[in-house]
């Protein structure tokens, strides 16, 4: 931390946290991650990890902690909000204009991530009438040979994307990027024309 910016009650609280961790050993800064955050059960990230040192420097002029763990190549930066997991350290390289543009743009591809498929299920299945007449009857030739309800047909290309995406992490980066794309596309066009999912829903998800 930097002393005279960071709050003196804050760094007492981390210090305070790091003693009470009982465990037998520590291999990397997530183990004691767990230990220190206010709710060990919440979905959402209370911990901002980073192995980028501009942002652990950026983080501590902002009057934040950063815990250094040996061996480990992530710094942990205590305490953090929604929005600074939404920050992205190349905001603060260009102008305020473009960084603020770009801010923007990624909050709106947040909400199309989060609402997209809903939204679209929502209207396919009970808001019919907020579709033009045109792109309703395309929607509806695309559904009509798949036998499952929309909310069925969202969750099944979801959780296929997301095996896919898996994948590509996993295995050795050469094969790794070539299975999650081509495997994307090959299943999504094979579900489709199988008659099992309907291409917008392909599309809302890929988008997703």
């Amino acid at each position: 931390y930097i002393e005279g910016i960071a709050e003196s009650s804050l760094i007492e609280e981390v210090r305070s946290r790091l003693r009470g961790i009982d465990i037998d050993a520590i291999e990397d800064s997530g183990y004691i991650v767990e230990f220190i955050e206010d709710n060990p059960y919440s979905v959402f990230p209370q911990v901002l990890q980073t192995e980028r040192p501009d942002r652990v420097v950026g983080n501590l002029l902002e009057g934040r902690v950063g815990i250094i763990v040996e061996n480990s190549p992530f710094v942990l930066v205590v305490p953090v909000t929604f929005f600074q997991m939404m920050a992205s350290p190349e905001d603060y390289y260009g102008r305020f204009l473009m960084a603020s543009f770009i801010r923007c743009i990624r909050y709106l591809f947040l909400l199309i991530a989060l609402l997209f498929p809903s939204i679209y299920i929502a209207v396919t299945t009970f808001h019919q009438e907020l579709l033009p007449t045109n792109l309703l009857f395309s929607v509806a030739a695309s559904r009509e040979k798949v036998p499952f309800p929309a909310v069925v047909e969202a969750l099944l290309m979801e959780i296929t994307f997301e095996a896919l995406r898996e994948a590509g992490l996993r295995l050795p980066r050469p094969i790794g990027s070539t299975v999650s794309i081509v495997g994307a596309l090959v299943i999504g066009q094979a579900a489709v024309e199988a008659g099992i999912v309907s291409a917008p829903l392909v599309i809302v998800v890929s988008i997703t």
